[in-house]
């Protein structure tokens, strides 16, 4: 036995072919709807399906109302949008597993997998195929986390995988499709945001397949910072996951999600912007909060309040207002392109080259804007951050797997040699601001100084010429000239003389 949940709004011309997909086969259909003004709720009745009236509140808070309320009366539940269609062997396939007693099948639930179509072709690359989706699972097991968009069933215990697909097809047209991925990108921008701030939903990789789990660290980390997040969306669907194989079609549907990543980007920067602006202000508790001009939402003609803003009884999360408010990325437009430059193409063949190569790299260093001597020996296995901000002087030496954390300037003077492993740190942050903002403090290595293996120098420390620091030591502040230092943190213990 399964009962079926629809979430419906305006799904006048979805939702036949969806009813007609379920007649036959199951117990209960239930279309929840939050006030249609189309023929939504009189075509449901006509399939046989239980309509029931729920203002909306969000999309995980409305489902969510809906498997604690519904009177469900099978042991297995099925999700679905009113734009999705189950097919002939994906029905045999959920029939099989309902016709077990429920305590027989070891699985509380089921990815089902799910293919898309896009202008009435279905889309089988671009990282949209296959696509699992948790939508099948046992009656009292599952609760969505709560997200205000693109929200994920959480159910303890072990769940499989059903490959059959079913069919993801909104035939209202492009006008719509732009319409709810401009909705979308606002509410996603606002879960990032709440996110960036206050950390994920819980429970959020309990159910969560890999794939999501990357797209969603992708955006909270990497998206807010990188320059063009279209262009990289777009390379990404249409090269490295084959989307030029869709064809035509294909090459539509990345440019589309392409842009649906800028307007999230655009987005997120207008909340992060306003956010600083109300803690220059003062006002430390709004800050803490997406400002509610800043993106207006609305669902059937009613304004959605955050969900994921709201504690238990509607009111802001305790703590909300004493929450980090991290700064928007301080490097330039151009800096950001150098460094994308850099981490796709000057690391990968700096790593590549042959460890006899010092020239090659160091001419590779000059070109990213790095001032290299003669004679420097680096080696390929060495961690470099922002090659434009080295000073190296002729014979210096930079060790395997030695760090260059170069966000601040860093100096290497003649002759010095920086071990493998050790790590100069040219960067920090102000932890007494709630900007946390970025201090570039450079670092300065004299001549003739032994940075032994493993060591750390810390933000804005000089180390004067001809001085050793041994090996698993930490400085944090100048070191003298011509001295031994060891320990964390390091303390003089002899003078250094050249025999």
């Amino acid at each position: 036995m399964i009962d079926v949940m629809i979430i419906a709004y305006n799904e006048a011309l979805n939702l036949p072919r969806t009813l007609r997909s379920l007649v036959g086969w199951t117990n209960k259909v239930f279309v929840v709807d939050s006030g249609s003004t189309d023929e939504t709720t009189e075509i449901a009745r006509s399939f046989g399906a239980e309509v029931v009236h729920h203002d909306w509140e969000g999309y995980a808070r409305q489902k969510n109302w809906a498997l604690e309320n519904l009177p469900f009366e099978s042991g297995w539940i099925l999700i679905l949008d009113a734009d999705e269609v189950i097919t002939d062997d994906l029905q045999k396939r959920l029939v099989e597993i309902a016709s077990k007693p429920t305590q027989e099948v070891p699985e509380n639930g089921f990815f089902i997998n799910r293919i898309t179509y896009f202008l009435d072709r279905p889309i089988r690359h671009c990282g949209y195929f296959p696509n699992w989706n948790l939508r099948f699972f046992k009656k009292g097991t599952g609760v969505y986390e709560d997200r205000e968009v693109h929200e994920h069933v959480i159910i303890p215990g072990p769940v499989g995988y059903i490959t059959e697909p079913m069919i993801h097809d909104d035939r209202r047209g492009l006008e719509h499709y732009y319409a709810k991925h401009n909705r979308y990108s606002t509410l996603e921008a606002r879960a990032i945001y709440h996110e960036m701030i206050n950390g994920p939903p819980p429970g959020e990789m309990a159910n969560l397949t890999g794939e999501a789990r990357r797209r969603r660290w992708l955006k909270r980390r990497i998206m807010p910072y990188v320059p063009l997040p279209a262009l990289w969306r777009f390379l990404y669907m249409y090269v490295f996951r084959m989307g030029v194989l869709d064809g035509r079609t294909g090459l539509e549907c990345c440019r589309f999600i392409a842009s649906y990543d800028a307007l999230v980007a655009l987005k997120l920067r207008v909340l992060r912007r306003q956010a600083r602006e109300s803690a220059a202000a003062g006002d430390r508790e709004k800050a803490a909060e997406p400002p509610a001009s800043a993106l207006v939402i609305a669902e059937g003609g009613e304004q959605v309040v955050p969900a994921a803003l709201r504690g238990s009884d509607g009111g802001l999360e305790p703590g909300a207002s004493a929450q980090m408010q991290p700064e928007p990325s301080p490097w330039s437009f151009k800096e950001k392109v150098g460094r994308a430059i850099w981490m796709v193409v000057g690391k990968t063949i700096f790593r590549m080259s042959f460890h006899n190569w010092y020239r090659f790299r160091a001419a590779l260093l000059r070109l990213f804007g790095a001032r290299i001597g003669k004679g420097v020996a680096i080696r390929p296995t060495a961690n470099i951050e922002v090659p434009w901000m080295l000073d190296i002087e002729d014979d210096a030496t930079v060790g395997d797997h030695a760090i260059l954390y170069s966000l601040g300037k860093i100096h290497i003077g003649r002759r010095s040699i920086i071990s493998q492993f050790a790590h100069l740190c040219a960067g920090t942050h102000d932890h007494t601001d709630h900007t946390f903002k970025l201090i570039r403090s450079p670092v300065t290595i004299g001549a003739d100084v032994w940075i032994g293996a493993d060591a750390f120098i810390g933000p804005g420390v000089n180390v004067g010429s001809l001085s050793v620091v041994g090996a698993r030591s930490s400085t944090y502040k100048d070191l003298g000239a011509k001295q031994v230092f060891v320990g964390n943190p390091a303390k003089p213990i002899k003078e250094r003389v050249l025999e």
